[in-house]
Formats: structure tokens, sequence, C-alpha cells
């Protein structure tokens, strides 16, 4: 399934890690080379970079990326698959074995909050509003739901029978506050209530997609396996196919300081669009390693989580 394989791009052995298959949560371990190995996700806290990944890593930077710093206290060795930044000081990690973490300063000391779950369980992307609504799904439509900005979680139901079992790999939110999950097999989730409620929207694509983005002018696109795109132009509720055929398959998007978006995925495949999305130049990493998150940071360089770490990557003009 298409599931199996995202799950063996950022999982790289979870099962076998210290700590996968203990109930208690033991302390991540402080490794000189954390910013060296696998990292899956990575969001800004304010002026803070902070990344995750594999071995419960918590990775901070405070000098756009130059130099990294693992987190004091992470209660967990679990690979973390998602990170969200509520505010400056609230973060949330999310991972394997049903794990959830939040950090309310910064990033620096993490606890774990409850969920019910269990070691066989995978979270892949979470979102929380301050004081509102959150949510982390993942594997087979797994999904938890908080009304309160995270003080307390319940799982939830989003969609009924075989339609709700589908692997759910990315939130993200339209220009209009539209909620949308990437799912597999070409399908797309979609919420005008911040999640309360959701309807499956079908894509023209069949294979999974892996994550999301808003272009400046309202557009949504989503991209997954073998450089499949989809793109709506009317909030998501209908979405168009095209194919960017020399990529390999697609993993994360991010936007420049011009609005122009560039999305990264497995082989080194890095691909940098135009303003409208519609047309993208192709170019790929001497080292092929394969790419799991973007952002652009202020000097125009793309900062990127991979198999190899986290790197810095000059974009063209």
């Amino acid at each position: 399934m298409s599931f199996t394989r995202r799950r063996g791009l950022i999982t790289m052995g979870a099962a076998l890690l210290p700590g996968f298959a203990h109930a208690q949560p033991q302390q991540a371990l402080q490794r000189p080379l954390a910013a060296k190995s696998l990292c899956l996700d990575l969001a800004w806290a304010g002026q803070r970079l902070v990344a995750v990944g594999e071995r419960g890593h918590v990775l901070l930077s405070d000098d756009q990326g130059q130099s990294w710093r693992q987190a004091r206290s992470v209660p967990s060795r679990t690979t973390l698959t998602a990170l969200h930044a509520s505010d400056a000081r609230t973060l949330w990690a999310a991972g394997h074995g049903g794990t959830l973490l939040r950090s309310g300063d910064g990033g620096e000391h993490w606890q774990p909050i409850s969920t019910g779950l269990d070691a066989g369980d995978t979270l892949l992307a979470l979102r929380v509003e301050p004081g509102g609504a959150g949510l982390a799904v993942g594997g087979f439509g797994l999904a938890l739901r908080s009304q309160d900005g995270g003080a307390s979680w319940e799982r939830a139901e989003l969609l009924p029978g075989e339609a709700g079992e589908r692997h759910l790999n990315r939130i993200f939110v339209s220009a209009r506050g539209t909620w949308l999950i990437a799912a597999e097999n070409g399908a797309i989730l979609r919420s005008e209530d911040r999640g309360a409620h959701w309807q499956l929207v079908a894509t023209p694509y069949a294979g999974s997609l892996w994550s999301g983005l808003a272009l400046h002018d309202g557009t949504l696109l989503a991209c997954g396996m073998r450089g499949n795109l989809v793109r709506s132009s009317d909030d998501g509720r209908s979405w168009k196919h095209q194919a960017l055929r020399e990529a390999g398959s697609l993993t994360a998007m991010a936007l420049r300081a011009d609005h122009r978006p560039v999305i990264v995925g497995v082989d080194g495949s890095l691909l940098s669009g135009d303003l409208s999305g519609e047309r993208f130049a192709f170019s790929r990493l001497d080292d092929r390693a394969s790419l799991t998150a973007a952002l652009v940071l202020p000097s125009g360089e793309l900062l990127v989580a991979s198999t190899a770490g986290l790197r810095r990557i000059a974009l063209p003009a």
C-alpha cells in the first residue's frame, strides 16, 4: 500500500529504535549528530526554527538554521513525524506509538499528552489553534480532536465506513480558512468548520497525496507519489491533475517570499514554481537525499529536512 511506502520513508526502522515499545516515556538522548539524522518536519516558532525526527529528536535553531542544538527535555524516543506551532511559545509534536507532545517554552522542554493510543498507532499530522480547535491525524483514518486548544483530546471518526479508513497524511488550510487533509487514494478531506465536520473530495489522481499548500491567490496545491500534483481554484471543492514527469514522489511544499511555490521530494527532487504554480523548473540534489519537509528562510535559501538531516539549499532566482 502507498502508506507502507511512506511509512518506510519516515520510520527508517523506527520499530527497532530504543523505547519504541515502552509504555513509559524515556527521555530522548542527546546525540552529537542529531542534526544529521533523519528529520521529518519543520516549523517556525516566532524567530526560532524547530525540527523533529527519529529517536525523539527535537532540534532548535536561533540563527536561521546555521547551527542546531537539541531540546533540553523530550519525553520520547519514538520517531516524531509532525510538528505544529500554535504561537511562538506553544508547540506540538506527534509521531509513532500514538505519541503527542506539547511545549510551552518555544521547544526547550516537552510534556507528554495522554491520548489513549498504543504502540501500533501512528500520527502523521496535527494542527492546534490557540484556545480553539485541534486535530491530529494518521494511519488508517486515525484522528484525535480537541476543542479547547489541546488541553484535552478524544478519538474522532472524520468519515464513516471505508471512507474513514484512509491514511491521513497532512493538514493544510486554505486562504478562506477551510481545513483540508491530503490523504490516501487521491482523496482530499475538507472541513469548513475547523475540523468539526468533514466531506471527502475525490481528485483525478488515484495515488496517495502527501502534502498541500495554499498559494497567494487562493489556489490550492496538493502533491504526492511519482511527481503527481493536483490543484483547486474553488477552495478545494474540485481538483485538476498535473504530472511532473521528471520528479520523484513529492513530500512537502513551501512558499518563497515572492509567493512562488517550492516542492521537494524523494531522491533529492526539487521543483521551483512560477507565481501561478502551473509551471515548475526541476532539479535534483547531487546526493539524492530524500527531502521530507521544507521552509523558506529570510535569506531566500530553502531549509530542508531529509533522511540525511537538516540543510540549507540555494534556490534558483
